[in-house]
């Protein structure tokens, strides 16, 4: 482990990370801890505070993890919580960058490269401005990062005790972010027993995977039991309607479509029989009953959004069945935006425009010298191509390299199982929001770059043999797993 955390590489990302985040003060970011009281997906502060496990339990909108760590920083911290806060985002940047060298250390990645690649993420406008921001896009790339890091270890000594360690980060992640469905869990677990199979029995591999699947899969059958949804979050309705609807001009006030999702639940009242809040009486009344949170925000785990959330799933199918030309044009549009810089999320804006020279120059983000709804579309636009190019010709050149070869490691499927699915769950299912979708997963998205950068270099240096199969083999992993044949992963009984 000294090797992996000690060096002269690691005193000199500690030393540029303390520096750009004194200098990033000073340009007057600062983190934002307002965000506690406001964002949709946290909890009333005062249950937070005071009845954090009942509130947790009923909140049939958010998966438990990140209302937990909250509730456990305001207990701990008392009125220290916004410094503890802050610590903590930093130190999850700090651990992300630690990480993503790690993982290219482990890997064989020469150490300019490893030492480019990690300054890359640590130094990103998304990084510095989103751990500034009292929200959990970097804790999700922590646990993502946390994964491919145990998936490297397994790759190069396929033990029982590292599959066990695999499973903490993976269900604290399903349990964190709804977006990573039980469904992706289970793609990716049986992948894993597939790959291992020979390495290590399967029915010593199925006891890991049956309590990663336990694990997760009881929040769901609690929310199943409970409120009668098998899922972590009843929202999916609204969030999909943000795309079927992008753009519509529906003025029918008797449809809920005409209205905004995730509005006031007094909006709804004519959509609301009643029934769900007398059914819910005396469980939670705190959460589950107010319109409102903290004196003055929307309270979206108000327990009537499940039957809007519904209503306007019903209205989304409805829709796409009469104009499914429409629908694909959005989910192109939100295929798009998942290109473009993070900086542009709508929460983020304010303090992007503080390093937005910065910003332009490193994620070719134009659209903060935009005027206009057009204009910004455009800018948008322009910004999102160099993303989608390189991430076209990196997948499109580790693949084919890799399907060349018939070999290909566990971590690098994981990354591109991974990366594809949150292009395609949010460009479907959600607009807007996805590019911080995308930025959750961009350091894995780094390991394959700094790959493809390496295997290049090594083709141009014609130094012989295949560099894919050289790349295997520098990376000095159990001969057991080295190279495993390209199969359709078939999970056993």
């Amino acid at each position: 482990m000294k090797k992996i955390i000690i060096g002269r590489d690691f005193w000199l990302l500690l030393v540029v990370f303390v520096l750009s985040r004194i200098l990033i003060r000073l340009v007057g970011i600062h983190f934002d801890y307002i965000a506690l009281y406001g964002y949709w997906q946290y909890l009333n502060v005062e249950t937070l505070r005071f009845n954090l496990l009942r509130g947790v339990w009923f909140d049939h909108a958010q998966p438990p993890i990140f209302n937990l760590i909250l509730g456990t920083v305001l207990k701990i911290g008392g009125s220290y919580a916004p410094l503890l806060f802050n610590l903590l985002l930093k130190g999850i940047s700090f651990a992300n960058t630690l990480l993503i060298r790690g993982i290219l250390k482990k890997i064989g990645i020469p150490e300019k490269w490893v030492l480019a690649i990690s300054l890359l993420y640590m130094l990103s406008p998304g990084t510095i401005i989103l751990e500034n921001e009292l929200f959990y896009t970097t804790f999700i790339s922590l646990l993502l990062l946390s994964s491919v890091f145990l998936l490297v270890r397994i790759t190069q000594n396929p033990s029982l005790k590292n599959v066990w360690l695999l499973i903490l980060p993976l269900s604290i992640l399903c349990l964190s972010r709804s977006l990573y469905h039980i469904l992706w869990l289970t793609v990716v677990l049986a992948t894993m027993v597939w790959f291992l199979r020979k390495a290590i029995p399967i029915r010593k591999l199925l006891v890991p995977v049956m309590v990663c699947l336990v694990l997760v899969g009881s929040w769901y059958m609690k929310n199943k039991i409970i409120f009668g949804y098998f899922t972590t979050s009843t929202w999916i309705g609204m969030n999909f309607s943000r795309n079927v609807f992008h753009d519509s001009d529906i003025r029918d006030s008797s449809r809920i479509e005409s209205y905004e999702p995730f509005s006031p639940i007094t909006t709804y009242r004519k959509f609301i029989s009643g029934g769900l809040e007398r059914k819910f009486a005396g469980l939670n009344d705190m959460d589950l009953l107010p319109a409102f949170k903290n004196d003055s925000s929307v309270n979206e785990n108000n327990i009537n959004y499940m039957q809007v959330s519904d209503e306007y799933m019903k209205a989304s199918k409805k829709y796409i069945k009469s104009h499914p030309i429409g629908y694909l044009k959005n989910v192109v549009e939100s295929g798009i935006i998942f290109f473009t810089p993070v900086t542009r999320y709508p929460l983020l804006e304010v303090k992007a425009k503080k390093m937005k020279w910065y910003d332009a120059i490193y994620s070719l983000n134009l659209s903060q010298f935009a005027e206009g709804k057009n204009e910004r579309r455009l800018a948008l636009s322009i910004s999102a191509i160099p993303q989608l190019i390189l991430y076209l010709v990196v997948f499109t050149y580790l693949a084919g390299m890799a399907f060349r070869n018939r070999e290909i490691s566990l971590f690098n499927i994981f990354i591109m199982l991974t990366i594809g699915y949150v292009f395609l769950a949010s460009s479907f299912f959600e607009h807007y929001e996805n590019m911080r979708f995308r930025f959750e997963a961009t350091p894995l998205f780094l390991v394959l770059l700094a790959q493809a950068i390496m295997i290049r270099g090594n083709r141009d240096n014609k130094k012989g043999g295949d560099p894919m199969h050289r790349f295997w083999e520098n990376q000095k992993t159990s001969p057991k797993l080295t190279a495993t044949p390209l199969e359709p992963p078939v999970p056993h009984p």
